[in-house]
């Protein structure tokens, strides 16, 4: 009787596991595609030169200026095509354009050119804002699904050029308008029935110095910079 039951019950039961795991076996494909959308925040992070940290130690600043970066928010949309290479590893490519607002404050001597607007406290804010084409290379660490969910890490490296923006003042900073980063971050994959969805969290360190020299007091107290950037990513495929 209890063979015949189980026998009876066992179509029922594995319907409803199948309800249970929605897109089942999405996990094991060897390509996958999607697109994704985020929102970002960035900054530069600056170094002074040699010669502002010298003069900072006898005092000597009356001809130098300081520049201190602020953070900006800006947007991502990108596509997905990911490769497995193991069972727990794959390989994406997220090619796309990203919006970056990031913005420098002078202080100090601070008559500043063309149409650049001291702030209320005598300070120089200069916005930057680009455009950029993105090509990320990244590879993807998948953690075991549980159900309808699924912890991955995922790092890489992310090339950029600037395709188009807007600077308040040419003759205050010059960027340079190509970039190359190292990312890395961590995202939750949560499987629906018709698509998968994943928030993912982003970190993005960039190594090249976008600084350009230019022969004026705004350019004195500054040979390096570099970009740093968050993003919230959500994934869809």
């Amino acid at each position: 009787m209890a063979v015949v039951l189980t026998s009876a019950l066992q179509p029922v039961l594995a319907q409803k596991t199948i309800k249970g795991e929605n897109l089942q076996g999405y996990e094991s494909r060897t390509f996958r595609w999607g697109f994704s959308l985020a929102m970002n925040t960035s900054w530069y992070q600056l170094e002074h030169s040699n010669s502002y940290v010298d003069r900072l130690k006898t005092a000597d600043l009356s001809d130098d200026i300081s520049m201190n970066a602020k953070m900006g928010i800006g947007f991502n949309v990108n596509f997905i095509g990911s490769y497995r290479l193991s069972p727990d590893f794959l390989i994406r490519l997220q090619p796309g354009v990203g919006y970056y607002s990031r913005s420098v404050e002078y202080k100090g001597d601070v008559t500043a050119p063309g149409n650049t607007e001291p702030s209320e406290d005598g300070a120089v804010l200069q916005e930057i804002n680009t455009f950029t084409g993105e090509f990320p290379v990244l590879l993807k660490y998948e953690s075991l699904r549980r159900k309808n969910t699924q912890m991955y890490f995922i790092a890489g490296v992310k090339p950029s050029i600037v395709v188009g923006g807007q600077k308040k003042d040419n003759e205050i900073l010059q960027v340079g308008t190509s970039d190359f980063s190292v990312d890395f971050g961590v995202g939750l994959d949560m499987f629906y029935p018709f698509f998968k969805f994943a928030p993912e969290l982003r970190f993005s360190r960039g190594i090249t110095n976008l600084h350009k020299p230019v022969d004026n007091n705004f350019n004195n107290s500054i040979q390096r910079m570099s970009s740093n950037t968050i993003t919230l990513y959500l994934n869809f495929e």
